[in-house]
């Protein structure tokens, strides 16, 4: 099986926060060859794709989001003809620096070079140092804010195992055009937003500017995607995760349980589907964002190999990797969620009555008059 045409092509595009061009032009160029698809801006460079074959409904549309940047270099400026100077936007521990290549995007081709020496790490509290800044012994002079990234292979697909410089969150992004694509062939009768987010790897600052400037429509549930660190009860190749909470919250109860109903239905379906529910509390997502700023939100990723490039077994970078069958299947996912009745209102009913059966069984026990305990009388 090759790799899917749109995951190989994202993947292969060079990317960075603030400097997402490259997969922004590709998302635009993509949703303008689909029926009953817009694709609009908003004023700080987020994009938003919106399917609707429908009449508007009363019901607010289910809105699927995710990042398009990764960690990466950004050309500052040329020291001399073999020295660049250049920062580094994203976390990534210090340690994976020194002597590792990298290349840089630069008038259509790749131009390659070794980092030689961190020249600023920072510490914030609580977290890892990394390096913002450092010089690179680069073959050519390349330009400033010229997009580096890790040199590692073009994407490849090994088996089951996707493997790219970066997955985080290109997958994501993938797995968004990949829905559209498929309710535009099929002229489905629904509506869906999807929103492509810019920054997210210094701190989720597309996702806020999307929050403050109502980039999202009013009363959306928002589903925010990810790839996301391994975690021992959260394996590749288990199927999709749908995400309760990370690190710093957990997210809208009611619409995790909309779409774990969903999820259920479709197991139900089709026999070799699969998916998880966890927890995924190895870092944050922009879930947690809009939690923050007031949205319906909860979140669905892929479990991720090489968290950031970084191969903590070898102590080396390395591309990251995920689950092919894991990403269609989240795609199906996606699909089955965009297709489903709207509305999660009464998700509880379920477990309300499961429990009301278990308050009734042992109401009786209530009622009862309860046996005395009180002191023994001594033994003479």
């Amino acid at each position: 099986m090759p790799l899917p045409k749109v995951l190989k092509e994202l993947l292969s595009l060079p990317t960075a926060p603030f400097i997402e061009d490259a997969v922004l032009d590709y998302v635009r160029g993509f949703c303008r060859r689909l029926s009953c698809t817009r694709v609009k801006s908003d004023r700080h460079g987020n994009l938003l794709a919106h399917y609707r074959n429908m009449p508007r409904r009363t019901v607010p549309p289910p809105l699927f989001t995710a990042h398009t940047d990764h960690p990466g270099f950004v050309a500052l400026r040329m020291l001399n003809r073999r020295t660049l100077w250049a920062a580094f936007r994203g976390g990534v521990q210090k340690d994976y620096f020194l002597g590792t290549r990298v290349r840089f995007w630069s008038n259509g081709r790749w131009i390659k070079g070794k980092v030689t020496k961190l020249t600023r790490v920072v510490a914030p509290p609580g977290r890892i140092a990394r390096p913002e800044e450092v010089e690179i012994e680069i073959s050519k002079p390349v330009e400033p804010d010229t997009i580096g990234m890790w040199d590692l292979p073009e994407p490849v697909l090994r088996g089951d195992r996707v493997r790219g410089r970066d997955c985080d969150d290109i997958a994501g992004v993938a797995g968004m055009l990949l829905l559209l694509e498929r309710l535009s062939r099929k002229r489905a009768h629904t509506e869906a937003y999807c929103l492509f987010t810019r920054a997210e790897e210094v701190g989720f600052i597309g996702a806020i500017a999307a929050a403050r400037a109502c980039t999202i429509p009013k009363r959306c549930p928002i589903i925010a995607i990810e790839t996301s660190k391994e975690l021992p009860h959260a394996r590749i190749g288990d199927g999709p995760i749908l995400r309760v909470g990370d690190k710093m919250s957990v997210f809208t109860p009611e619409v995790t349980a909309f779409c774990e109903r969903v999820a259920k239905n479709l197991l139900k379906r089709r026999k070799n589907f699969a998916y998880q529910r966890k927890l995924m509390d190895g870092g944050s997502c922009e879930s947690t964002v809009y939690a923050a700023y007031g949205y319906l939100t909860t979140g669905i990723c892929l479990a991720l190999g090489n968290y950031h490039n970084m191969d903590t077994a070898r102590k080396r970078i390395a591309p990251e990797y995920i689950s092919l069958r894991d990403w269609q299947q989240m795609v199906d996912l996606f699909e089955a969620i965009t297709l489903a009745k709207p509305g999660f209102s009464d998700e509880s009913a379920p477990i309300r009555t499961d429990l009301d059966k278990l308050f009734t069984r042992h109401q009786p026990l209530l009622s009862a008059k309860a046996p005395v305990v009180g002191a023994q009388k001594d033994v003479q």
